[in-house]
Formats: structure tokens, C-alpha cells, sequence
């Protein structure tokens, strides 16, 4: 029993369905062998392919004791979809790249090639890489048999078909391998498919599919399987990292508190120390200002003598310019003291500071005032009050300095109260 005569799109159609059902296998059985033999048929330990049980662990055992390939069965019963995970997949015909890592195939040479359309415009390597056009031509005969196995169409136009055995043809012919099939296949006419062939035929495209969607099916578990390691190993990590935070954390706890007795101690120690240089400097002023009043006093009962006494003008003179010499020396002196204090103290003595300065500049006043005095000619009597008007002032002058002096020590006391609080 024949069909109805198919047109000519249908029977384009059951062509290139012999090509792919009956060539495709051929040619990737022939390819694998011969990449095989070239790869390890010379090398000690293994051999040329055979089919044998023995060379086909030896190809299980180059990837890795585990393969998508049914190494368990004759190559000659691998389908396309095992063929091709067997060539272009396989880790046994993995190729170093720029940086010494193997790599696929496919991984290698075609997938850094961008698709424009459904298939590569030519398989031949641009840069004359032998084995890039070997990836490329296998890819290609890949493509062709997923667009026609996966068409809704049980028709092909003509123009689609010539496409379909053009690249077939190149990509046999980079194989290194005789197209001569195919082209016989172009001739064939509608009696070369009666209904027992067209059968087989539709049958065996069943099961190129059925088989590449078991082949995706398992891809998928891999991958899921892969992803579930992935996500346990970033699970692990994950916690590995949150228990290396939380040490480091305790690590820097633990040294920050070290670090804070330390500041605590160097803190403490640096207190007692301004309190004992506090307490130095206290004295120092204390007896600065003692021998400040000594002087003072002494100054004021040479004042006396020499406003009780009856002497000449000229022995006056002397006098007060005596005073004014011991009064130049002791300011001097006191200058050079309350100097040091200063520099041993810190800024809570800045109020003693400016009664220093305050007190040297009415000394100085004093002293352009002695000037005044022994430097115009003025009858005794005058003489006598402007002396009398110096020791009011030089008093006056020392009780005012005397009392910023207590004031400025009261704040310090203060300061010291508020440090040991903190």
C-alpha cells in the first residue's frame, strides 16, 4: 500500500529526514572514532576504538568514571543526542585555553560564537584552528538536526531545504569525511517512501526526541542537583563566614576592653600626675606670692624710713632709687618664678597668668612713677605725698593681685573635683 503523492514541500521533508535519521549517526560515529583514535589509540594504556567493552570503560574512565553517554551499550546504538555529548561535550576532548584550563569543546570554540539566524554562517575556523572547525561543524550538524525535529511542520519549502543540505554538506565535508550520501538523497523521488519507510521514518524522529528529551530531563536533574550542592555549599559558607564575624567580633571586644583598662590605668596615672604637678605648682605660687608680700613689706618699711627720717634731698634720692633697684630685682626674680610655674602647669592656671601679667604691668606703672619722682624737681613736702600715693597704690595693688591669686587657685580646686567625678 502506497501513499497519496506527496508535494513536493512533504517530500522534502521525509529527504532531509534521511539524512538526519540515517547520515547524522554515520558521520558522528565516524567522527568519534576518528577523534578517539588520534587522541588516545597511540598512547600506553589505551587503544584504538573497537566498540569493545574494555575501550568503551576506557572512555567512561577519561570522563571522570561518570557520562551521560550510555557507555554500556554499543556505540552503534548511541543516538545523536549521546553522539554529540560524546565529541563536542565530552571532558575527554577537552582543550587548555589561554589560561591552562581544559575546557570542552564546545565550551572552547563554540560558544563564544553569536548565532545570527539558526545556524553558523560558515564551520571553517578564521584563524585556521583545526580544532575550531572540527567544534563548529559538529555544532552545526547539532543545529540542523534540532530545527528539523523540532519543526510543527511536516513540510520544508524549497528554499529551506537546499539551506538545510548546503550545511550539511559543509559541515561533513570539514569533517573530513564524503558528502556523496547526502547528494544521493536529493534525487530521490516520491516511490523511494512507501508507507513502511515513511513509518520507520516518522517513528525514528519519535525517538531521536524522545530521546533528546530524556537527555534534557537528566540535564535538568544535574542541574538541580548542582544547584542544591550549590546552594548547601553557600549555606556553609554562609555560616562558616557568620561564625568567623562572630569570633573576629569577640577578638575585638576582648582587645577593646584591654585596651580601655589600659586607658584606664595610663588615665589614672596621668590624673595623679596632674594633681601632684597641680599640687607643686600651688606651693610654688604660694611661696612665690609669701616672698612677693616679704619683699613688698620690706619695700613698704623702707618707704617708712625714708618718709620718717630727716634726710637731704640728695640721700632721698638715693634712697628711692635703691627702692626702685631691689623693687626692679624682685620683679625680675618673681617674673622668673611665676615663668617656671607656667610652663609646669596646664590651662587651669591661665587666670594666674593674667594676674602675673596684670601685676607686672602696675609694677611697671610704679615704676615710671619712681621715675616721675626722681626726676623732677619738687619741694620735700611734695616729694613726701607722692611717695605716700606709691605705697597706697603698691598696697592697693597687692591686695587686688592677692585676691585673683586665691580666686584662680579656688577654680582649680574645682576643675580637680570635676576630673575626679569622670
Amino acid at each position: 500500500m502506497t501513499l497519496q503523492p506527496f508535494t513536493n514541500e512533504q517530500l522534502n521533508y521525509f529527504k532531509f529526514a534521511v539524512v538526519v535519521v540515517n547520515e547524522f549517526p554515520k558521520v558522528l560515529r565516524q567522527t568519534f572514532k576518528n577523534r578517539w583514535d588520534n587522541t588516545f589509540g597511540h598512547l600506553l594504556g589505551f587503544q584504538p576504538w573497537d566498540d569493545s567493552i574494555a575501550v568503551r570503560n576506557m572512555f567512561l574512565a577519561t570522563e571522570g568514571g561518570k557520562t551521560k553517554v550510555p557507555t554500556h551499550l554499543s556505540y552503534d546504538e548511541w543516538d545523536c543526542t549521546a553522539l554529540f555529548q560524546a565529541i563536542i561535550f565530552a571532558r575527554s576532548f577537552a582543550l587548555p585555553d589561554s589560561t591552562g584550563h581544559h575546557r570542552t569543546l564546545s565550551d572552547l570554540y563554540v560558544k563564544p560564537h553569536r548565532l545570527h539566524g539558526n545556524f553558523h554562517a560558515s564551520v571553517v575556523s578564521r584563524g585556521g584552528n583545526n580544532a575550531e572547525t572540527f567544534a563548529m561543524a559538529i555544532d552545526q550538524l547539532r543545529l540542523l538536526r534540532n530545527a528539523f525535529c523540532h519543526s510543527s511542520s511536516s513540510s520544508i519549502d524549497k528554499r529551506t531545504f537546499d539551506q538545510y543540505i548546503k550545511h550539511t554538506k559543509e559541515a561533513i565535508q570539514a569533517l573530513g569525511l564524503t558528502s556523496g550520501p547526502v547528494d544521493a538523497v536529493g534525487s530521490l523521488t516520491g516511490a523511494a517512501f512507501p508507507t513502511e519507510r515513511v513509518r520507520q521514518l516518522e517513528d525514528d524522529i519519535r525517538k531521536e526526541l524522545q530521546a533528546e528529551s530524556a537527555f534534557l530531563k537528566e540535564d535538568v536533574k544535574d542541574e538541580l542537583i548542582g544547584i542544591r550542592s550549590d546552594i548547601a555549599q553557600s549555606n556553609q559558607e554562609r555560616q562558616q563566614d557568620v561564625n568567623r564575624a562572630r569570633r573576629e567580633r569577640k577578638e575585638e571586644t576582648h582587645e577593646l576592653k584591654k585596651q580601655l583598662e589600659l586607658h584606664q590605668e595610663e588615665w589614672k596615672e596621668e590624673t595623679l600626675e596632674f594633681k601632684r604637678t597641680r599640687d607643686k605648682n600651688v606651693e610654688k605660687t604660694t611661696a612665690a606670692n609669701q616672698e612677693m608680700s616679704e619683699n613688698i613689706a620690706e619695700l613698704n618699711r623702707k618707704f617708712d624710713d625714708v618718709l620718717n627720717n630727716k634726710k637731704s634731698a640728695r640721700e632721698t634720692k638715693e634712697e628711692i632709687h635703691e627702692l626702685k633697684n631691689q623693687l626692679e630685682f624682685h620683679q625680675e626674680e618673681w617674673k622668673e618664678e611665676t615663668l617656671e610655674s607656667r610652663r609646669t602647669t596646664d590651662r587651669n592656671m591661665e587666670t594666674i597668668t593674667a594676674a602675673n601679667q596684670e601685676m607686672s604691668e602696675n609694677i611697671a606703672e610704679l615704676n615710671r612713677k619712681f621715675d616721675d619722682v626722681l626726676n623732677n624737681k619738687k619741694s620735700a613736702r611734695e616729694t613726701k605725698e607722692e611717695i605716700h600715693e606709691l605705697k597706697n597704690q603698691l598696697e592697693f595693688h597687692q591686695e587686688e593681685w592677692k585676691e585673683e591669686t586665691l580666686e584662680s587657685r579656688r577654680t582649680t580646686d574645682r576643675n580637680m573635683e570635676t576630673i575626679n567625678r569622670s
